[in-house]
Formats: structure tokens, C-alpha cells, sequence
């Protein structure tokens, strides 16, 4: 009983105490927060939909434009690839567009991402919104422009005559497991672009290098054949990609452990996620 009644050692235990009450605090605060953001769903759908309106306002075409340049990026990288690669063109365009445009839905979750907070400022400090409304606005903002992609795909695979309906019910799943992940994405990378401003540029250079290894100009026989698998199978958005892909462009399932890595990069992500709003989501006001 003597060496419980030690000055710094019960310091130190009260200490410990108290960190550990407010890491549950904090932690219920922001579970609150985050359930009553999803109740808000009017609002941040609402904005979300401003932000496409916004993207193109005073444009001619508008969203079309999305559609044009998917074409043309059909008719020029599609063929040529296709035919580098020898691949049935029929076969190879879907594929390559289909990874193309999930591609742009990761890399938007984790570069453009890192605005979602900066944007808002305004918001932020005038209306009591919980924070989090402004990561889902983000994220129906991207999936606007998924879905504009994805008529690209349906009128491509129309003209080549391939059209699976079955596959495009397929990819839900991967739908579903592609937006927990861009969802994980977009709070790590709000949370830290309000800290650190050069975060979205940093790490759109190091995406870029990511895109060229991972399977999305060529299909991974190209790099089975050299021996370079360890290219995609080390690669966790080959995998989120793939899930969504397959089924679209295959007709069926992607493999079960591909679903299964996929879930298990998600979970990492969360994890990275939660430890990132805890820490930082009491200091965002001060940090924009």
C-alpha cells in the first residue's frame, strides 16, 4: 500500500487515467457526430450536387464534357495500348476505360480530397454542422462523376455489342467496397490537407508513379508472362480496382480473395482514419 501512495506513481496513474477517459470521449464524439451526419444526408447530398453544378458552370456542354474526353481517350490510349499489347480491342477498351475511370474515383478520394475541409471554411465557422457532412459531400461529389463514367462504359460495351447486365449487378459489391475505402480516403486526406497544405500535391506525385505499375493501361497477363507479379499483388488498389472491374468487364465475379484483400485494406484504412480524426478534429477550426 506504501508504494501505491508514491507521489509520481499515482501522478502518473491519475495521468493515465484521464488520458484514457478522454481518448473514450473523444472517441463518442465523434461516433456521435458521424451518426448525425449521416441523418443530415439532405444537406450534404444537396452540396455535393452543387459542387458538380459548380465544376462546370458556364460550360457549353457541361458534364458531356466528361463523356467527350473519355472518348477521345478510348480512340487514342485505348488502341494504341491495344494494339502494343496485341489484345482483342472488343475486350481490351472496356478494361482499360473501366480501370481508367475507378482509378479516378482513388485518386480523387485522395488527392482532391485534401480540399474538402479548405473548402468549407466558411461553413465550417459560421454553422454548426458537424464536420463529417463535409467529407460525404466530397464523396457524392466523386460519385457523380463515376456515374458519368460508367454511362461511357455501357455505351462503349454497346457499340462493341458486349453489354453483360448481370456483371454490372455483380459489380455492387465492389461498388459498395470501392466507396467504404474512397470514404476512408477522403477523411484521412481532409484531415491531413487542413494541416499540412501540401499534402494533395505530395501525394498526387507519388500516385502518379502508382499508376503506371498498377494494372490499368494492360491487363496483369502482361506481367505474368515476365515474371512480374509481385507488380499487382502487392498493390492494394489493384485489388479495389479489380472488384468493380471484373464482373463489368468479365461477366463475373472478380476472385474471393481478391474481395478479401480489398476488405482488409478498408479496415486499414479506417483504422489510419480514426486515428486521424481523433487527433485532429478538435484543432481543425484553428487549423484553417
Amino acid at each position: 500500500m506504501r508504494f501505491l501512495d508514491d507521489g509520481p506513481l499515482r501522478r502518473s496513474y491519475h495521468y493515465a487515467l484521464r488520458r484514457s477517459e478522454s481518448y473514450v470521449t473523444e472517441s463518442e464524439r465523434l461516433i456521435r457526430d458521424s451518426v448525425k451526419s449521416v441523418r443530415l444526408w439532405r444537406v450534404w447530398t444537396f452540396m455535393g450536387m452543387q459542387d458538380v453544378r459548380v465544376r462546370f458552370r458556364r460550360s457549353l456542354l457541361g458534364p458531356v464534357w466528361i463523356l467527350i474526353n473519355l472518348s477521345l481517350f478510348v480512340g487514342g490510349a485505348g488502341v494504341v495500348y491495344g494494339l502494343m499489347f496485341g489484345q482483342n480491342l472488343s475486350e481490351f477498351l472496356p478494361f482499360l476505360v473501366t480501370g481508367f475511370i475507378v482509378w479516378g474515383f482513388l485518386l480523387s478520394t485522395m488527392t482532391e480530397a485534401g480540399t474538402a475541409f479548405i473548402v468549407a471554411e466558411g461553413y465550417i465557422k459560421q454553422f454548426s454542422f458537424p464536420k463529417q457532412i463535409y467529407l460525404l459531400r466530397a464523396l457524392v461529389n466523386y460519385n457523380v462523376i463515376l456515374l458519368f463514367g460508367a454511362t461511357v462504359i455501357i455505351v462503349m460495351q454497346a457499340i462493341l455489342q458486349n453489354v453483360r447486365l448481370l456483371g454490372w449487378l455483380e459489380a455492387f459489391p465492389g461498388l459498395l467496397i470501392l466507396n467504404a475505402a474512397g470514404l476512408g480516403h477522403v477523411v484521412v486526406s481532409a484531415y491531413m490537407g487542413a494541416m499540412f497544405r501540401d499534402w494533395p500535391h505530395a501525394l498526387g506525385g507519388l500516385l502518379q508513379i502508382l499508376f503506371f505499375v498498377t494494372p490499368i493501361m494492360f491487363p496483369i497477363s502482361v506481367l505474368q508472362e515476365r515474371g512480374l507479379d509481385l507488380i499487382y499483388q502487392f498493390n492494394p488498389l489493384f485489388y479495389l480496382i479489380d472488384v468493380v472491374r471484373c464482373p463489368i468487364v468479365e461477366g463475373q465475379f472478380a476472385p474471393l480473395e481478391h474481395y478479401g484483400l480489398a476488405i482488409l485494406y478498408v479496415m486499414l484504412v479506417w483504422g489510419v482514419a480514426a486515428i486521424v480524426a481523433r487527433q485532429l478534429d478538435r484543432r481543425l477550426v484553428y487549423l484553417l
